[in-house]
């Protein structure tokens, strides 16, 4: 079967803790970007068909600035599946993951399907139930968070974890772009950020997002939740810290390493 050496190089990173090399230099002449859809489709599949549901999907490197800072070509994304959603609060252990960063970001649910190319930032809004402030919990399993572009792919847009605030605010009239976030560790500041980050409008991310699916004949879902992209610098943490990102409008996500 094409790529199961690939797929279960990556099932095994992420269960035995243990981050392997770029999946690019395993593959003669390179991994090709379909090859990289491919391979994190049929790992997603399978954990689907073991009993994990689809939850939405989460973009990364939206932040112009942060996606430079990599040298990517474009922004990222990956599947979010229900096992990786955690309450505001939350208590995670380091044991789980390799090596974990944090993003603080504006996450939107859906109340209908986008599919296509071509949307517009109002239509994703007039798609969207709700805006709820949150934190994404980034971590690779390839080592040093180094490779080529299509192997972000195959590693899920290295998804992890993402933590809700726990209370969804209506979209219509919320101001995206200026919305704030004030990211602390124990109380000292770390960093802060505006919703204009997100590839200039979060809900213009969430457009780009269809789009891509698009390519891949898929589509955003109804109830699904779509994590936008940092508004802040992808921080690394730190075992026993206490992070809180405040947003201006949507109130505070909580969450500890230990």
């Amino acid at each position: 079967m094409a790529f199961e050496k690939e797929m279960q190089i990556l099932v095994e990173a992420e269960k035995n803790r243990k981050p392997v090399g770029p999946l690019s230099d395993m593959v003669s002449g390179g991994l090709s970007l379909d090859d990289a859809y491919r391979i994190n489709e049929r790992i997603i599949e399978n954990r689907v068909k073991a009993g994990e549901k689809v939850a939405g999907f989460k973009i990364g490197f939206t932040n112009l600035a942060v996606r430079e800072k990599m040298g990517l070509p474009d922004s990222t994304y990956g599947y979010l599946l229900d096992s990786m959603v955690l309450k505001n609060g939350v208590k995670v252990s380091m044991s789980e993951l390799i090596a974990p960063k944090l993003e603080c970001e504006i996450c939107m649910k859906l109340k209908s399907g986008l599919k296509g190319k071509g949307l517009t930032a109002e239509d994703v809004i007039k798609a969207t139930e709700g805006v709820s402030a949150s934190f994404e919990i980034c971590d690779a399993r390839i080592k040093d968070w180094k490779c080529p572009y299509p192997d972000f792919f195959a590693d899920n847009g290295f998804s992890a974890r993402i933590v809700f605030q726990g209370n969804w605010h209506a979209a219509a009239g919320f101001d995206f772009l200026n919305e704030k976030v004030v990211l602390t560790q124990g109380g000292k500041e770390l960093a802060q950020g505006t919703g204009a980050l997100a590839m200039g409008h979060p809900a213009k991310a969430v457009a780009w997002l269809a789009g891509k699916l698009a390519d891949r004949n898929k589509g955003l879902e109804p109830g699904q939740i779509v994590m936008t992209g940092t508004l802040t610098p992808i921080l690394p943490v730190e075992k026993g810290a206490a992070y809180a990102a405040k947003f201006s409008t949507l109130g505070e996500v909580t969450v500890t390493f230990v």
